[in-house]
């Protein structure tokens, strides 16, 4: 059975920054107290916050859509979540799902401390103000494929996402995920697509790395 547990050190005075520690499971059963607590702080007016995620093993689309559907509130308010001491194994979803290019990782919670202290606010770069711009999807359920997805574009063709997906991904495999879905919605394409389905429809086609993008690059020059 998924369980979690979350302890909250959040000292008071200045913009000392709350330390939120998670351990266990956060997928689509146990989020919702992570949630409670996440916006409880943004309630309290706690911008600067620290999620230690050393004890967490499992982070499913629900939980880092926690994150992402807070940080843009948080980062009007001139302040920022940095998440710390992340497991291998979900580190690697969090470079997978490209969130490195949104939110800061730190390999302990002294040294996302000492960010906060160096008077910096953390700036978006632009492909991750595309994402915290965008619409918050529903995060799929998992394991229940996206339904395909055409529609005429403006040159009468009718685009499905995977040729589509194919095109753009010859063309320039380096894109990131945010700016594959901006091309999507862009002539002659005018694909309207969510970025956790885009995700996961990258996933199927074994297009979800730059590495693999660029083989399939590869693969149609030779």
């Amino acid at each position: 059975m998924d369980d979690i547990k979350i302890s909250l050190d959040a000292p008071g005075g200045g913009h000392s920054p709350a330390i939120v520690r998670v351990d266990g499971v956060v997928d689509t059963m146990t989020a919702g107290e992570l949630e409670n607590v996440m916006n409880s702080l943004i309630e309290q007016k706690r911008f600067n916050i620290i999620v230690d995620l050393g004890g967490v093993d499992y982070i499913s689309s629900a939980g880092w859509g926690i994150f992402i559907s807070n940080i843009r509130e948080i980062r009007q308010n001139r302040g920022d979540i940095k998440l710390a001491q992340m497991m291998p194994s979900v580190y690697e979803i969090f470079e997978l799902l490209e969130f490195d290019s949104i939110l800061g990782a730190f390999d302990s919670v002294e040294k996302a401390r000492l960010d906060f202290r160096g008077g910096q606010e953390a700036q978006p770069s632009g492909e991750a103000i595309a994402v915290l711009q965008a619409p918050i999807e529903q995060p799929p359920l998992l394991g229940k494929p996206p339904a395909a997805d055409s529609v005429p574009s403006s040159a009468g063709r009718r685009w499905t996402l995977e040729a589509a997906l194919e095109q753009i991904c010859r063309h320039d495999p380096f894109l990131s995920t945010a700016e594959i879905r901006s091309a999507l919605a862009e002539s002659p394409y005018s694909l309207q697509v969510g970025w956790w389905t885009l995700w996961r429809r990258l996933r199927t086609m074994d297009l979800g790395t730059k590495r693999q993008r660029f083989a399939l690059s590869r693969r149609q020059k030779g």
